[in-house]
């Protein structure tokens, strides 16, 4: 059986080190495996080496669509599919807001440009029950299965995390995403908070949606506790709007205990935050470790004492940073957003409220930070146990290939 397996991007970037994982897993599940990465997504460096047997089509695209121009109306108008253009046009009232025409005319023209890709073309012309497409994302590359008969193959999958998920993410209108829901096999949200937003706005295609969780591989590394009276935390994630890292920074301004907070990850917010920290003066407490390879992380936690993980977003699918500090037995304090709420408990760490402020954050940590040895030791352990329950991607990916071939 043949596996034709999309992705956003390749090089896998990084920050998706689970997609080599996951590959290295199925690669021995499958006859053939094809990558088909939508676009390189402005990553030329540093590829993940893709397994022996892989085989890689593409990029499609060199980069990532642009936005949409009223030029492309016209190739929208004058396509073959224009009568499903516009039915989703209609029957969606898009007209209404000027964001959803964008949103909508941006997936029409990727929809066009997909179909027209002669990889895409090939991969239609020669499916057969063979055949499974596999999809990382709910957007993307995926935007073309609407208007195909996918009926020629064995299965159609697509996964679905968050941004690619919940509508609400996307000023509350996803192009075609019932059209997607009918042309796919199953669809796979990683959280049941992803299934339960899909099966309230689409119940007719509740049979078909199915929470399939994502894992992270161990390498067999483990953090320890720090023994000095420091308490020592760590997150990761991209410094962008979305992920309130400047909640963190607030919240050291308001501790008193002897605190050190690392950060790994950077983004459009870097300079806004550091001089943030240079602001309110918890430069001594903070640190920006910057952007690190994904293959790197677990070293990283392993070669260092951390006594906490903190995950403070606005908006979550379920974070593969949570799950990696779960595998090295880092306890998790996380918002309760998305699927979050799903593994993290009073067990593993702490969940934290959605409109959490900065003096809530700094009241959670003077907690835990107060919280007996004993009672930190036995989150540790159950945080390791969950991951090895739960979220071992060996394990998890071994039960979807099984389900693929089902």
């Amino acid at each position: 059986m043949r596996l034709f397996y999309f992705t956003q991007s390749y090089p896998f970037g990084i920050g998706e080190q689970w997609k080599a994982n996951e590959l290295n897993v199925l690669v021995n599940e499958f006859e053939e495996i094809i990558v088909v990465p939508f676009s390189y997504a402005g990553n030329f460096n540093d590829p993940k080496r893709l397994p022996e047997g892989v085989r890689l089509t593409g990029p499609l695209f060199e980069k990532e669509v642009s936005l949409a121009s009223p030029s492309d109306l016209f190739r929208i108008l004058f396509h073959p599919q224009s009568p499903s253009f516009l039915k989703e046009f209609f029957s969606k009232k898009v007209y209404r807001k000027k964001t959803h025409i964008i949103n909508w005319i941006t997936a029409s023209r990727r929809a066009i440009d997909i179909l027209g890709h002669p990889a895409i073309r090939e991969i239609i012309k020669n499916g057969s029950k063979k055949d499974i497409l596999y999809f990382y994302w709910g957007k993307g590359g995926c935007e073309f299965l609407p208007f195909v008969d996918t009926g020629v193959f064995f299965k159609t999958f697509v996964r679905m995390h968050r941004y690619d998920l919940f509508e609400y993410a996307n000023n509350g209108y996803i192009p075609y995403r019932k059209a997607l829901l009918k042309a796919a096999s199953i669809t796979a949200p990683s959280s049941m908070a992803g299934k339960l937003h899909l099966d309230q706005l689409y119940p007719q295609y509740e049979p078909k949606i199915q929470v399939i969780r994502c894992g992270t591989l161990s390498e067999g590394q483990f953090s320890r506790p720090s023994t000095d009276g420091v308490l020592r935390v760590v997150s990761c994630s991209f410094l962008s709007p979305v992920k309130q890292v400047h909640l963190i920074i607030e919240a050291l301004q308001l501790v008193e205990f002897p605190i050190h907070w690392v950060h790994i990850g950077d983004g459009i917010l870097r300079e806004e935050l550091e001089k943030l920290v240079d602001d309110l003066g918890v430069g001594e407490k903070f640190q920006f470790k910057g952007l690190m390879d994904s293959r790197k992380v677990l070293d990283f936690y392993g070669e260092n004492n951390f006594d906490l993980f903190v995950n403070v977003s606005s908006s979550e699918g379920v974070p593969f940073s949570i799950m990696e500090a779960f595998s090295v037995g880092i306890p998790v304090m996380a918002t309760n957003v998305g699927g979050t709420g799903e593994i993290v408990d009073d067990e593993t760490g702490k969940i934290l409220p959605p409109d959490i402020k900065a003096n809530d954050l700094a009241d959670a940590l003077r907690s835990f930070y107060k919280t007996p040895h004993e009672e930190k030791q036995k989150k540790r352990d159950e945080a390791l146990s969950r991951y090895k329950k739960y979220w071992d991607s060996e394990k998890l990916t071994k039960e979807l290939s099984v389900l693929l071939k089902k």
